[in-house]
């Protein structure tokens, strides 16, 4: 009973087979086969890219620098660096040695322009003996050497390695003033500034000065501008050797007459209006030589009221 049994269940088996079409003996394909799959992976665990559809844009990958190019970059930055580094250390040795080798350093000063005053002082005045050339400064040299008494103005300019080069306007002496408070003579140049320096000086203008208080060298005369004007008085007045002066009187000379045999007082007073008076004077001097007089004084103070005094038992206006 039991042989029956297998022999049915095999011919039902038959019979569903032959039932079955062409199609439907190949694999089914169901749901699962619209679903995305996850991508396959290669044998080293690499992912595989899907296929690109065809006419899609190709995308270049940029490649890695190669091993040789790299090497390259790094030893031309090393390069770099070393040579950065040689500069700097060089820089900072020159400064080293700048400030340190006696080569840079001043011991003297080339000094032109002085004739009165002494290259020595000036050298140790300017206060740049045993300095450095890298510690010096023109300007500063300059103006501390323009308050030296004698120095109008000056120049200063270095170079290396240890070069220092002064060129000085001295003060020039334009008159010889005399003060009688100190009974000793001063050096005065055009601005009235007393100079520090003495000596006989030719062609220089003489003035015997009877009221002004001490004088100090660097000091300058009060009121400005007197030593311009006895300066413009002896340029008119070449003949005149000597002049006097009293500050609450001004100026006053001696004038000779053509001869040379007699001379009288000529009081010109102050600076004030002092162009008029010396052409007041002349045209006076002019017509009292003209008529022969010999005045007694000729006073010019007062340019619009000049006066003269007539000799001794003669009239003004009277000659001989």
């Amino acid at each position: 009973m039991r042989i029956d049994l297998l022999e049915q269940e095999k011919k039902q088996r038959k019979r569903r087979r032959s039932h079955l079409t062409p199609r439907q003996d190949k694999p089914s394909y169901g749901f699962e086969i619209a679903v995305v799959q996850p991508q396959a992976k290669s044998r080293r665990g690499a992912r595989i890219a899907p296929a690109k559809k065809a006419g899609a844009p190709v995308k270049r990958q940029p490649k890695a620098a190669s091993i040789p190019a790299r090497r390259s970059i790094q030893w031309s930055a090393l390069l770099l660096k070393m040579v950065a580094f040689l500069i700097l250390a060089g820089s900072i040795g020159l400064v080293v040695y700048g400030f340190t080798a006696s080569d840079f350093y001043v011991y003297s000063a080339g000094i032109s322009g002085a004739h009165h005053l002494k290259a020595e002082g000036i050298y140790l005045a300017a206060g740049i003996d045993k300095q450095s050339i890298f510690w010096i400064r023109p300007s500063q040299v300059e103006k501390k050497l323009s308050q030296l008494n004698g120095i109008k103005s000056v120049h200063v300019s270095c170079s290396l390695p240890a070069r220092v080069s002064i060129a000085v306007q001295e003060r020039e002496p334009a008159v010889m003033w005399r003060l009688l408070v100190q009974e000793r003579d001063w050096w005065l140049d055009e601005e009235g500034v007393v100079l520090p320096y003495h000596g006989d000086v030719n062609n220089t203008v003489f003035v015997v000065d009877s009221s002004t208080p001490q004088l100090r060298e660097g000091d300058r005369l009060k009121p400005e501008g007197t030593v311009a004007s006895v300066l413009q008085l002896a340029r008119a007045l070449p003949q005149v050797e000597v002049f006097f002066y009293q500050a609450d009187q001004g100026f006053r000379f001696m004038l000779k007459s053509p001869d040379g045999t007699q001379e009288w007082p000529v009081l010109v007073g102050t600076s004030e209006d002092l162009t008029h008076k010396i052409q007041i004077l002349q045209a006076l001097t002019d017509y009292l030589a003209a008529r022969n007089i010999r005045p007694r004084y000729i006073d010019v103070r007062w340019a619009d009221h000049p006066v003269y005094g007539a000799p001794e038992g003669q009239k003004p206006g009277q000659g001989n």
